[in-house]
């Protein structure tokens, strides 16, 4: 008769979580200079588009890193929940950045925008679907106001949206994402 003697989770080719987080710290460090996207996410995140975002994604899986896995290692090192998304995991171990979960990171950069202006209801309104937005994806700029659905055709895509807040859309978002990865100092 079979029966379970223990169970334990794999982490690529370490069979401990501190040694995939390490590989993966030595990994994100080892190739910054050479995966583009990669050293945007440490230098200047903000300059990310979905597309490069997406290919540093596929790379990272590649190498046998992925967001669940990682955060289900930090989470075992912790023993704290954690859903840091990947810009997040990234910052961390490559230059030392405070992890943040990825809802917490959206919440914090939105409450300080709001702080920083006196928005019109419609202007709020506005920034609840960009804050929607930004908590199923990562990546935020001007183009997504006119490529993506959720902000698309409906609306009028980015001119309209423009218009709403008086033509300083672009600089909203630029320091919407500038809270978004503002770790206090800490650069790389």
């Amino acid at each position: 008769e079979d029966r379970l003697l223990s169970h334990t989770r794999s982490y690529g080719k370490g069979s401990r979580p501190e040694d995939y987080l390490d590989a993966f710290a030595q990994y994100v460090q080892n190739h910054r200079d050479e995966i583009t996207a990669l050293n945007l996410v440490c230098t200047r995140p903000s300059d990310l588009t979905r597309e490069s975002l997406k290919s540093l994604r596929l790379a990272l899986d590649r190498e046998g890193f992925t967001v669940q896995q990682l955060n289900t290692a930090i989470s075992e090192l912790t023993s704290e929940e954690i859903a840091a998304d990947l810009i997040s995991l990234i910052r961390r171990y490559a230059i030392g950045s405070v992890l943040v979960g990825h809802e917490e990171r959206i919440h914090r950069a939105v409450d300080k925008l709001k702080k920083a202006h006196d928005f019109s209801k419609r202007e709020l309104t506005w920034i609840g679907r960009i804050e929607k937005y930004l908590l199923k994806e990562s990546v935020l700029n001007v183009q997504v106001f006119d490529e993506d659905s959720r902000f698309g055709q409906s609306d009028g895509g980015f001119a309209n949206i423009n218009k709403v807040f008086g033509n300083q859309l672009e600089s909203i978002v630029q320091e919407l994402n500038e809270y978004l990865y503002d770790d206090g100092g800490t650069i790389a």
